[in-house]
């Protein structure tokens, strides 16, 4: 009987901090595959991912991953809950996955498993305390951390809750909580920089942080600097040498997410249809509409206390999907539906595929014409979602680099 430990991620880009993760899993599970679950063209922070989906996929099967399989755009640019618990949904589907590997804080799983229990539960007291929160004008982190210690959570879950770096992962925990699965969570130490630390490290055997490597390559006038490089794991180099590798950023859509907030206006759509827009919000985009901006200019002036840049972000991002609220308040009542589409594996993972074909519950998507005849239903619209969020990805780097059009269904999976 094989062992298979699964890892969901963005790799945004691809960096040595996510190598460790993965021999650390295999090492600590014995698992005989990773498989990893992975954002496709449009990442959480609500921004297009820096990199193709198929171009990330080939990156972590050379770096150690046996198959990587797709996170849908509705799951993918979604909250925190949203993102776990697609994600989580789609391991649990294929009925395969011994353990589940995420990177926290401290690398210490009870404190974890401390606060998502208290999520899990969402007492009518924790739930009075965080609308309080959010009546008072917290941002939701802040205004979920005083409910939380208001409910009598222990000082260090209270600590570890507090922690970017452990947000999903509690989320990872109340997802397996709530559908009582098998798959046993475990947890690696973080190493290396902060989540969200902007510095590339001086010391060069520390991990940066994928935000810092998105921001130097940003502000370089080369591609890929040699001090981008350095956090990169060496068997990745040639890739980034070639001239395949072209990156977007969130300011390529500021085009076009003109246009669609302009359509809105001209057709008297309501932002509010949009998943993740407050009445407020909505209103503060529509009065700024006609202000020429960049998409991370009008993120930035829409930030407020309450409304953090991430936040705003994804709401943009969902404007620009067309993901609107109705889309997603389907998909949370009917426990987050899933398929798993195949974007790359290792010829050796073939034990894995066939398991996975034997006791799937979900569909296995091996080619994207077959998709549509697959499916119906919610899993139907998620389909075709996806397509064309991925769509509109390949229009933004044709658009910047005149590259050659691509068919999202004629597109061939990555096979080492």
């Amino acid at each position: 009987m094989i062992k298979t430990a699964g890892i969901i991620a963005e790799y945004n880009p691809f960096h040595r901090g996510h190598e460790y993760q993965i021999e650390e899993t295999r090492r600590r599970t014995g698992a005989d595959f990773i498989l990893v679950v992975m954002s496709g063209n449009f990442v959480q922070r609500g921004e297009p991912a820096i990199f193709e989906k198929s171009q990330r996929a080939r990156m972590a099967l050379l770096c150690g991953a046996d198959l990587v399989l797709e996170l849908p755009a509705a799951y993918a640019t979604g909250s925190a809950e949203d993102f776990a618990c697609g994600a989580v949904s789609l391991f649990h589907g294929l009925g395969c996955i011994d353990y589940l590997s995420f990177g926290s804080e401290a690398g210490d799983l009870t404190p974890l498993q401390e606060a998502a229990a208290m999520l899990a539960g969402e007492s009518p007291r924790f739930s009075c305390l965080l609308r309080e929160g959010l009546r008072q004008g917290l941002p939701f982190p802040r205004a979920r951390s005083m409910a939380l210690e208001g409910c009598g959570l222990s000082a260090g879950a209270l600590e570890a809750a507090a922690s970017a770096n452990n947000l999903l992962g509690i989320e990872y925990l109340k997802a397996l909580a709530r559908l009582s699965s098998p798959i046993q969570p475990m947890t690696i130490r973080r190493e290396g920089r902060g989540y969200h630390d902007p510095c590339l490290p001086d010391n060069r055997s520390d991990f940066a942080s994928a935000s810092a490597i998105r921001k130097a390559a940003d502000l370089s006038a080369e591609p890929f600097p040699p001090e981008i490089l350095t956090q990169i794991p060496p068997v990745l180099h040639k890739l980034y040498h070639s001239g395949s590798l072209l990156p977007l950023s969130a300011n390529d859509c500021s085009a076009l997410l003109q246009y669609q907030l302009l359509t809105c206006l001209l057709e008297e759509i309501p932002l509010e249809r949009f998943s993740d827009f407050s009445p407020e919000l909505a209103q503060r985009l529509k009065e700024d509409a006609f202000r020429a901006a960049s998409f991370q200019e009008r993120a930035a002036y829409l930030k407020t206390r309450q409304y953090t840049y991430t936040r705003i972000s994804r709401c943009l991002t969902h404007l620009l999907l067309n993901i609107t609220a109705q889309d997603m308040l389907r998909l949370r009542k009917e426990g987050y539906p899933a398929y798993a589409r195949i974007l790359g594996f290792k010829k050796s993972a073939a034990p894995l595929l066939k398991e996975i074909k034997e006791k799937a519950s979900i569909p296995l998507i091996s080619k994207a014409a077959r998709g549509p005849g697959m499916l119906s239903g919610s899993l139907l619209a998620l389909w075709n979602q996806e397509i064309y969020a991925s769509h509109i990805y390949h229009a933004l780097l044709q658009q910047k680099y005149n590259s050659s059009p691509q068919n999202e269904y004629s597109r061939p999976i990555v096979i080492l």
